[in-house]
């Protein structure tokens, strides 16, 4: 079990035995540490969190049927009332804007304003750097390579479920 200073140890999970067990830690603990490393340097350098970088990304792309709410949620991994908080939080800093679709007139289209567009230029390469220090570097082609396969598998393991 892994022990935290100060706290509980972290408790075993049901089945998993203790390769299964590391393995699953290690992934976890990751994974949240590198998104909290991405995090601080974008917030630190462009006030810009790694999932506004995501939806300005995503929002500057050419297809707008992908800038539907849902779809937006769905890709993000979060509700739509989440998403469409975070679109109002991107609007009010000046970085999207929202029009009406034409295809559903209750609905509305959020797209990049040129501050968007500049500020997800300028943070590209912030972020850009810290996946390369914080991840890329960490491994060997083979493994990179190894890693995309797992990842791969995952993802469309979790596809097929949902």
């Amino acid at each position: 079990m892994d022990q935290t200073p100060g706290m509980q140890p972290m408790p075993t999970l049901p089945g998993l035995d203790s390769v299964e067990q590391h393995c699953w830690q290690q992934f976890l603990g990751c994974s949240l540490n590198l998104m909290a490393a991405l995090n601080v340097r974008l917030k630190g350098d462009h006030d810009l969190t790694i999932r506004d970088v995501m939806l300005l990304d995503l929002l500057s792309r050419p297809d707008s049927r992908g800038r539907r709410i849902r779809a937006l949620a769905q890709r993000m991994r979060v509700s739509p009332g989440m998403m469409s908080a975070h679109i109002r939080r991107m609007e009010a800093r000046g970085l999207v804007d929202r029009s009406p679709n034409r295809a559903d007139p209750r609905g509305f289209l959020p797209t990049v304003t040129g501050e968007g567009h500049a500020r997800l230029y300028a943070v590209l390469e912030t972020y850009a750097q810290g996946v390369r220090a914080h991840y890329l570097d960490q491994l060997q082609r083979e493994q990179m390579m190894s890693l995309v396969d797992s990842c791969r598998r995952i993802n469309d393991s979790l596809a097929a479920q949902g």
